[in-house]
């Protein structure tokens, strides 16, 4: 075949989009699960931090409804996607190894082999939870919990709960716990929130409405947005926290003894439960080829493009733009990598 895509996620699905609409050339992508389940994976209330004019895919807008779809709109949404462009995706496909050999790139999976002349990784950066080194010297007794398996406050045993991340995840379950449990946020630095609305108008638009949303990934503002870190979208953990309810700790997480977490200033915090939003690395040890990732483990590539050539990365943060990193970015990159491939097949 032409084209093998490894991911049927919204940047693989949008990946598909434009290679089947301005190259012609036979695709196909491959997905572990159904279309949409790793959303269905993830915490019951969970609701996109973007609204829905900014969660569509190329060539459909995303359903009525209130202002962030729920993780339940937004599977069915790229359900309904696949299905409406009749996009070619085969489920329930683990894939194993990539390498190359000869012309030709090699994927195996757990059912067959794909060989392809061009492969769009599309797995996502999001797909391993990753928690401090150095956290199993904590005592047995500590209930431990990464966000990728919490459901609901239900979870989280006793009435004392330490919820360690700076981003979105930590602020979110922090505010849903506070009414069943006492709970402390560490962050690694102090939170950067930003409101829903601004005079009325959502957030969104304003970053839009100024090309902020779409920033080259070099651009100032950009480097600025990478060194401040994740904002907090919302205000209700800073309310929280100003009345008490949620207690807050400044430090990141340097290492673990006993009922202790170690912080960056030097001070311990004793802990009975842990909630990890400390996010997520990408799962990449099924690439076996030389250049294609670097000692980190991380992918090498100029705006989504390797330096093997025929090998292609879609849905990474910062990969061209600002908004590379949200569901809104996925046209512009989908649409720059299906043109680079058609060219190269020229």
């Amino acid at each position: 075949m032409d084209v093998l895509i490894i991911g049927a996620g919204q940047a693989g699905l949008g990946a598909a989009y434009w290679l089947q609409r301005i190259t012609g050339l036979h695709i196909q992508v491959i997905e572990q699960n159904t279309v949409g389940a790793s959303w269905l994976q993830r915490w019951d209330s969970l609701q996109l931090f973007t609204p829905r004019r900014f969660s569509a895919l190329p060539g459909m807008r995303f359903p009525p409804g209130g202002q962030f779809p729920d993780k339940r709109e937004f599977a069915e949404y790229l359900r309904g996607y696949a299905e409406r462009f009749a996009l070619p995706v085969e489920i329930g496909l683990q894939v194993s190894r990539l390498w190359r050999s000869g012309r030709l790139f090699h994927v195996r999976t757990d059912r067959a082999e794909f060989r392809a002349r061009h492969v769009v990784v599309a797995t996502g950066p999001f797909s391993r939870p990753y928690v401090p080194p150095g956290t199993d010297a904590l005592d047995a007794r500590i209930f431990q919990l990464h966000s990728a398996a919490y459901r609901r406050p239900a979870d989280i045993p006793g009435d004392d709960v330490i919820v360690v991340g700076g981003g979105n995840s930590a602020a979110q379950l922090a505010v849903e716990l506070a009414p069943t449990h006492r709970v402390t946020v560490i962050s690694p630095r102090p939170p950067w929130y930003v409101p829903v609305s601004l005079l009325g108008v959502d957030l969104y638009w304003w970053l839009y409405l100024t090309r902020t949303l779409n920033a080259r990934a070099s651009s100032d503002i950009s480097r600025y947005v990478r060194r401040r870190g994740d904002s907090i979208i919302g205000t209700q953990l800073r309310r929280d926290v100003r009345s008490g309810r949620i207690d807050l700790n400044i430090g990141r997480v340097t290492g673990a003894g006993g009922q202790y977490l170690s912080l960056s200033d030097g001070t311990h915090v004793r802990a009975s439960n842990i909630l990890w939003c400390t996010g997520y690395r990408p799962d990449l040890d099924f690439v076996d080829l030389p250049g294609a990732l670097d000692e980190q483990g991380e992918p090498v590539h100029h705006r989504g493009d390797s330096p093997v050539f025929g090998l292609h990365w879609m849905g990474l943060p910062w990969q061209t733009r600002l908004n590379s990193s949200i569901i809104d970015g996925v046209d512009r990159d989908a649409h720059a990598t299906a043109k680079r491939i058609r060219d190269a097949r020229r």
